[in-house]
């Protein structure tokens, strides 16, 4: 199987064309050696189950017991529904005789911690939970879950045994779990939280040596190579976004008929037009056809300010020009950050919007 530009999920090592992690896995990774756990917060299609995967494998290979559980699967939408799904997740990835069964009692919330307490100790080696769309059930159920998770990570002791940390990824920022609290008419902030007991994980964008890695690499496996104009426009239109990218070179490799070298013959094309090059042309026109498709990306991009009076208005400062100074305090700028929606300039005092399709999106989407 000739590898490909993967835009509909997670991507696969060997099957799809991705860049090394291993730079992106470093922090994360030294946080849950030390027992932290971590919060990664961005939209759809961002690389949010990618990561997961790398960093799960990553943890396993440090020494780490490491259950993946994507909470989008969990088909019995009930609390016992979702502990029975992450149980089923543990026996699968360490189907051992000596790790306990689950007999949910009264508190079940209780009950299920404990249970967990005691699959770490069995199995001798710290534990680390990754829930992958932790925010897909029913928000009673999330809350609930997370109440009784944080409980447990602050309490417990050799009496009262637990996870060694928690992952939790997903498009919803724990933050609007906790205003959702809130009763009605109460604005007031404050600092608590639903998830307080976790570090925040940056999910960056490539830089621009990946990208030109990763043009290596498909030159590599097709014969098609970029000139230093057409990988500035690709730089400059998607700024290393990793959906942009993959979404843009997979449509301009299917254009050119999906090139890529025999195996018997080295550097022999087995199909497509070896004359036809990329062009600065190729890259726009297909950056107008995203916005023209608006694509579940873009819309999950609106999704993300949608209602948010503070967010919208912020943004059309940043498109009207004015210069805005980074401040990460700021709860409208860190949410907007932790989405990608914005990000923080070279020089690193002020932000601005990721991408130059995300302007012209949110252009459109904030004026309708």
């Amino acid at each position: 199987m000739t590898r490909r530009f993967h835009i509909t999920g997670p991507c696969v090592p060997g099957r799809d064309f991705m860049v090394d992690w291993s730079s992106r896995l470093a922090r994360p990774l030294a946080s849950l050696l030390r027992g932290e756990s971590l919060l990664l917060h961005r939209g759809r299609q961002s690389g949010k189950t990618t990561f997961c995967k790398e960093l799960a494998q990553a943890a396993r290979k440090s020494g780490l017991a490491v259950a993946l559980c994507s909470l989008q699967v969990a088909e019995d939408q009930s609390l016992l529904g979702l502990f029975r799904h992450i149980e089923g997740t543990l026996a699968a990835a360490y189907p051992l005789p000596s790790l306990p069964k689950w007999n949910p009692t009264e508190p079940q919330s209780l009950s299920f911690c404990l249970y967990l307490g005691d699959v770490q100790k069995r199995l001798g080696k710290p534990l680390v939970l990754i829930l992958d769309e932790y925010d897909s059930p029913p928000r009673k159920l999330t809350i609930s879950m997370l109440r009784s998770f944080r409980s447990a990570l602050s309490l417990q002791e050799e009496s009262r045994p637990f996870v060694s940390a928690i992952v939790l990824s997903g498009k919803t920022h724990v933050r609007d779990l906790r205003d959702e609290l809130r009763p009605t008419g109460d604005e007031t902030r404050g600092s608590g939280s639903l998830w307080n007991v976790a570090l925040p994980v940056e999910l960056h964008s490539l830089s621009p040596i990946e990208l030109d890695t990763l043009l290596r690499d498909y030159h590599a496996a097709s014969g098609i190579s970029f000139g230093k104009d057409v990988r500035d426009e690709l730089w400059h239109k998607t700024r290393g976004q990793p959906w942009l990218v993959s979404r843009i070179l997979y449509q301009l490799d299917d254009q050119l008929g999906s090139p890529r070298r025999s195996v018997d013959e080295g550097s022999a094309l087995i199909s497509g037009p070896a004359s036809v090059l990329p062009t600065v042309q190729h890259i726009r026109a297909i950056a107008d056809e995203l916005l023209r498709e608006d694509c579940v990306h873009l819309l999950s991009v609106g999704d993300a300010v949608s209602g948010r009076k503070d967010a919208e208005e912020l943004l059309l400062r940043l498109l009207g020009g004015e210069e805005i100074a980074l401040s990460r305090s700021d709860e409208i700028q860190s949410y907007l950050l932790d989405t990608g929606i914005v990000d923080a300039s070279d020089s690193g005092q002020r932000i601005e919007i990721a991408n130059p399709i995300y302007e012209a999106f949110l252009l459109r989407f904030l004026a309708d």
